[in-house]
C-alpha cells in the first residue's frame, strides 16, 4: 500500500481512536467511582447494617464486580465472598422465635462473613486493609445502639397494634373536674344511696294529687 494511503488512514483513524480511548478512560473512571462507593458504604455501615446505603451497597456487587464481565482474579473473590455473606443471610431463622444461642451465632458468622468481603474487596479497589482491622475499628457509642433499640421496638410495638396482635395500656389515675363538680357528684351519690333500704330494695313513696 503506498505510503499516501498510511498517511490518509492514520489522519482519518487517529481523531476516531482518540475519541474511544477518552470514552473508555471515562468509563473505567465511573466505574472505579461506582465500586470506591460500595466499599465505603459497607465499611462505614458496617455497624449499622440496617442503613440503606449499606443494603444498597451489597445489592450492587455482583453487577460491578462480575468477573466475567471485567475479568481479574481479585473480583471473583469478592463475588465469591458475597454470595458466602448473601446465603447466611438468606437463611436467618426469626429472631422473635428462634433460639437465642442460634441467632447469636448466625450474627456472629454474618458479621465474620462481612470482614472477610470486606477484606477481598479493599484489594479489589486498591486499600491493604487487615481483617483485624476491619474487624475492631469501629466506633460505635452505646447511645447510638440504645436509640436504634428504641426505634426498633417502637416500629415493632406500632405493628403489633395495627395488626391486631396488641392493644395500647391505659390507665387513668384523675379525672378533670372543678371542686364544685365534685360536690355535686358527692351529693348525688349520697342521694342514690339513701334511695335503697337496708334490704337493698328501692324505696319508693307515692305522693297525693
Amino acid at each position: 500500500m503506498p505510503i499516501e494511503w498510511w498517511v490518509v488512514i492514520a489522519t482519518v483513524a487517529g481523531p476516531i481512536l482518540a475519541v474511544q480511548t477518552q470514552k473508555w478512560i471515562e468509563r473505567a473512571g465511573e466505574r472505579s467511582k461506582r465500586r470506591q462507593w460500595i466499599f465505603t458504604a459497607l465499611l462505614a455501615n458496617r455497624a449499622t447494617r440496617l442503613h440503606d446505603d449499606y443494603v444498597k451497597a451489597l445489592n450492587l456487587i455482583d453487577l460491578e464486580f462480575a468477573p466475567k464481565r471485567f475479568g481479574g482474579a481479585a473480583d471473583r473473590k469478592v463475588v465469591e465472598a458475597w454470595r458466602s455473606l448473601f446465603g447466611n443471610l438468606a437463611h436467618a431463622a426469626p429472631k422473635d422465635t428462634a433460639d437465642p444461642a442460634d441467632f447469636r451465632a448466625w450474627n456472629e458468622r454474618s458479621s465474620e462473613l462481612l470482614v472477610e468481603l470486606l477484606s477481598v474487596m479493599s484489594t479489589a479497589v486498591g486499600y491493604t486493609f487487615g481483617k483485624e482491622e476491619l474487624r475492631r475499628g469501629i466506633y460505635y457509642p452505646q447511645g447510638r445502639v440504645d436509640l436504634e433499640q428504641s426505634q426498633l421496638s417502637i416500629m415493632h410495638g406500632l405493628a403489633m397494634i395495627i395488626q391486631g396482635r396488641a392493644s395500647l395500656p391505659m390507665r387513668i389515675t384523675e379525672i378533670p373536674g372543678s371542686e364544685e363538680t365534685a360536690k355535686l357528684q358527692a351529693a348525688l351519690n349520697e342521694k342514690m344511696v339513701s334511695a335503697y333500704g337496708d334490704d337493698g330494695a328501692l324505696k319508693i313513696r307515692v305522693l297525693p294529687k
